[in-house]
Order: structure tokens, then sequence, then C-alpha cells
């Protein structure tokens, strides 16, 4: 974890067979065109095969003892769905409840579930997986990151414009492949050049006890078991 604690990223080169990640594809594509979407969340509650994945010692191997998987995420670029996405820090969580607690908001709804910005303190404690179903190049809309970036705390708008030039890092992966980043990391990615498709499970992990005592996730393996 030294590069990751340092940068902010991580790339894990050929974690998942072929065959792991034909499986992987097979019920990513059931599980989009179920919900018709390019962008499923709460993917551990739609999908066994996802939960398991989110608990499997491939990818809690790769982060500190005592994470929990707290949010999950399909994306799926296409050639008839591709979209560029604007630098930005993951500032949210997903909780199952709206409670006023001290150092939480502002508030809001996606999708129908309640979402709030925590400390800054507990975002740093967080790591986030990505586990690539496609290759993703530059060409076809591989994440970019700003390494360092995650140190800064929340960053406001103008200091993103003058952190971003010249020093972004093209996350580019092959099939397999696992990226963990910091929520804080500035990152961002292109609109696609090669519209092939670039499916990526994205997981979010945080510390057992590091959420309010009177929050609850919205998505966790106790909420789903």
């Amino acid at each position: 974890m030294g590069n990751f604690q340092e940068s902010g990223y991580e790339i894990v080169s050929g974690l998942f067979t072929a065959e792991e990640i034909e499986k992987l594809r097979i019920e990513a594509d059931r599980v989009a065109s179920e919900a018709n979407s390019v962008c499923v969340r709460h993917l551990s509650a739609r999908s066994e095969v996802f939960r398991k994945l989110s608990l499997s010692e491939k990818l809690l191997n790769l982060i500190p003892e005592g994470l929990i998987s707290v949010r999950s995420i399909l994306f799926d670029k296409t050639p008839d769905q591709n979209w560029p996405v604007l630098w930005h820090q993951d500032l949210t969580i997903a909780v199952s409840e709206k409670t006023e607690v001290e150092g939480y908001g502002p508030w809001s709804v996606k999708e129908g579930v309640i979402h709030v910005q925590p400390s800054v303190a507990l975002l740093e404690r967080m790591v986030t997986l990505r586990i690539h179903l496609d290759e993703t190049s530059a060409g076809n809309g591989a994440l970019k990151v700003i390494p360092g970036s995650h140190r800064r705390g929340r960053i406001s708008p103008d200091s993103i414009r003058d952190l971003v030039p010249g020093s972004e890092v093209v996350c580019e992966c092959t099939a397999g492949d696992v990226l963990l980043m910091s929520p804080l990391i500035l990152h961002a990615s292109n609109r696609s050049r090669i519209p092939t498709r670039r499916r990526v499970i994205h997981v979010e992990y945080a510390p057992v006890e590091a959420l309010a005592e009177n929050l609850t996730w919205h998505e966790s393996p106790s909420s789903e078991s």
C-alpha cells in the first residue's frame, strides 16, 4: 500500500483470470439489462455474484484489515452510451436514513437513496477498488487522476483548475486489472474516442466503526444478508 498512500492510486495488474472476467462480464450484462441502465447503483444488492466478489479474499487482500464494502456500482460505457466525467472528488456516501449529525452535510437524494458528505477524516480512511472487465485505454475513456491530490482534503473548484494542467496520469488497464484509489483523489474521464465496451465494477470500502453511531450504511454485507 506504500505507493497508494503516497499517490492516492495504484494499479494491480492481472488479478483476475480471463475465465473469471468472462463470468463477471456475463453477470454485468445481465444486471445492466435488468436495470435498463449503463450505470447500475447498489450492485451488491442486485447480484449475489457481485456481493461475493466484494467480499472475496482477492479484493480484501488489497486493502487494510477492518474495511467493509459500503457501496458498489457498475459503469458500462458503450458506443451508444458514451459520456465524459469532469474533474471531481468522491465526497458523498450512501446511508439508510437522514439524521442530523455534527460534521455530516450537505444531504442529498440520488435514485431514492440518501447521500451525505461526511468528514474528510472518514473519507481519508476509505478505499475504492475498480475492477476492469474490458481493456480500458486512453482512447476509450480510462480514468485520469492527479497523483497526491487526495492529501489536500476537500478541494475547491478554483484549486482544481490550478492543480490539473500538466499533472494528470491516465490509468490505462487491461481486463482483469484492479485500480485502487482514494475517494479524495481528483479524477475524471474523457468521452471515449474508440467507443468499445468499458465495463468497470466500482466498490467502496470503509472501516466498520467509521460511521457515526446513529447512521447506517445503505449498502453493506450486514444490510444485504
